[in-house]
């Protein structure tokens, strides 16, 4: 019995000796060299054999192999067979992941993809904050070590490895974003974030209670955010030099200029008017969540687009994929983050005070401060775009969270890797009535591949589409998006108008000649 073992060994050396190496899968089939990716299981990795799928119209043939970290992280990476340009694309998930999401619609423009489901199952399920391990997955593992792993699988597939990695998401996408270049700066060389949610379980959750009990003490409708939308072009439409529905620059949109006392019923205003109750629920989502001086310790939205969706995703409701709105979900989360609080009560969340409970409980979720000095030294380059109307991911919180990474790095570092860009009438990482369809991936593969840093992009306004009409119109392309949007909206007949965006604080004023429906008809300024 004691020779036993000896045997095995002495087999089990004979046998990897003879057996074909994967490295000499290279110069196989992409049948064979996609299938052989199961080569790379060992303990921490669970692979399973790729799959090569046919091309299919637009769609090249591709190798996807999916697979698990730790036993507790799935991930999903997409290969084309031919035309690979050595360019990686990773899709940090957004909302409370959960779920797959896009690894092919790069792929014919010649991008390797992969993603993850963050270490949990089931989409807008808060409950995995109860498990340790998921929320450490959810706030920052599962992208570091799919982005790693993803890169092996690469390499081994084409045989070299990787040249340009990329990471592109929006909202809680954008997080992690922020997230990988803080936390991992070697992962990618180029990060593209999209409505980063920088307060994420403080601020965004504080407000966001706050303004799901504003709306039950006096609910507004789908009708009174019309008549919101109506006030806030009377008041504020021109402030840019041109008439056109948008608002440039909505931080010159103040409270004051809106007036919302002229908007209160009266005995001969009874229609396209708001309670008393209704116009104190509209300031507090306007201004924000105030401690007891009165002071605003977390910003609220900037007025415009309000008829965009995110109104009706966030406070009035319905939403055909939720139980509620996305305000009330939130309460569900914080309850989840603070579960192990003793006595803990939604109903008694003071949202002030309890945004450091919620920052220590979900520690691993929480950004840490912006010092990128890593990411900086190793060159990385960062373009962080958001909706000037986003109402869970507030232009003002990222406008507090720039001018603290200015503070922290230098101005001029801060020029060298990073570009903002506000988008006026967009809502929530798309959809509303201005121009937000951009190509933010070419943008920053010149910035890196090339050094050309973006001064102005250009956008187009691809249609009347809302937040959740625009999810529908783009199906599964969540990272070229504005491909997808923009064919959706020529389909329907669109005006598809242009606008530069500017970068932060820079926004675009009508030069007062030319056509208005022309990028080349606006500067960027300050002023």
């Amino acid at each position: 019995m004691r020779n036993r073992p000896l045997s095995c060994l002495a087999l089990a050396a004979a046998v990897a000796l003879t057996a074909p190496s994967f490295a000499d899968a290279r110069a196989d089939s992409p049948q064979t060299r996609c299938d052989r990716l199961y080569l790379l299981t060992d303990k921490d990795h669970a692979v399973n054999p790729g799959v090569l799928i046919e091309a299919s119209g637009d769609m090249p043939a591709y190798c996807q192999v999916d697979g698990t970290i730790d036993g507790t992280i799935r991930f999903r990476v997409g290969m084309p067979v031919e035309g690979w340009t050595g360019r990686f694309m990773y899709l940090a998930p957004g909302g409370l992941a959960g779920v797959i999401g896009d690894t092919t619609s790069l792929l014919d423009d010649g991008f390797a993809m992969a993603t993850t489901d963050s270490g949990h199952e089931g989409a807008n399920d808060p409950s995995f904050y109860r498990d340790d391990n998921a929320k450490i997955n959810f706030g920052f593992r599962s992208n570091h070590l799919t982005a790693v792993f993803a890169k092996r699988v690469i390499a081994e597939f084409y045989g070299r490895p990787v040249e340009h990695a990329y990471l592109w998401g929006c909202s809680k996408g954008g997080h992690g974003a922020l997230m990988e270049a803080l936390r991992f700066p070697d992962d990618f060389d180029g990060i593209i974030a999209g409505a980063p949610a920088v307060d994420l379980v403080t601020g965004l959750l504080a407000l966001s209670v706050e303004n799901a009990r504003l709306q039950q003490r006096n609910p507004l409708t789908m009708e009174d955010v019309a008549v919101l939308d109506a006030n806030t072009r009377r008041a504020c439409d021109t402030l840019d030099g041109l008439a056109d529905g948008l608002i440039a620059d909505p931080r010159k949109c103040t409270l004051d200029l809106l007036e919302l006392d002229r908007l209160e019923c009266t005995a001969e205003r009874t229609e396209e008017c708001l309670t008393t109750g209704q116009i104190e629920t509209v300031r507090g989502i306007y201004t924000g969540l105030t401690d007891a001086s009165g002071e605003v310790v977390v910003p609220g939205v900037y007025p415009g687009a309000e008829l965009g969706g995110d109104f009706q995703l966030w406070v009035t409701g319905p939403v055909d994929f939720l139980d509620g709105t996305a305000n009330e979900l939130t309460t569900r989360v914080v309850a989840e983050i603070l579960h192990r609080q003793p006595g803990f009560s939604p109903d008694a969340f003071d949202p002030v005070a309890g945004m450091a409970d919620l920052a220590e409980a979900a520690a691993a979720v929480h950004l840490p401060p912006p010092d990128f000095g890593r990411f900086i030294a190793r060159g990385g380059k960062l373009i962080v775009y958001n909706g000037w109307h986003d109402m869970p991911c507030r232009a003002g919180a990222l406008e507090n969270f720039y001018e603290e990474t200015r503070r922290l790095n230098g101005p001029e570092a801060v020029d060298g890797f990073m570009r903002v860009f506000m988008v006026p009438g967009m809502v929530h990482c798309l959809g509303g009535p201005g121009a937000w369809a951009a190509d933010y991936i070419q943008a920053i593969m010149d910035w890196v591949e090339d050094d050309v840093a973006p001064e102005r992009i250009i956008a187009r306004h691809p249609g009347e589409f809302t937040f959740m009409e625009g999810q529908v119109a783009i199906g599964g392309a969540l990272v070229s998006w504005s491909e997808a949007i923009l064919k959706a909206g020529a389909e329907a007949g669109a005006n598809q108008f242009t606008r530069p965006l500017c970068p932060y604080p820079q926004y675009a004023r009508y030069d007062g000649s030319g056509d208005p429906d022309d990028a080349a008809s606006f500067t960027c300024v300050v002023d």
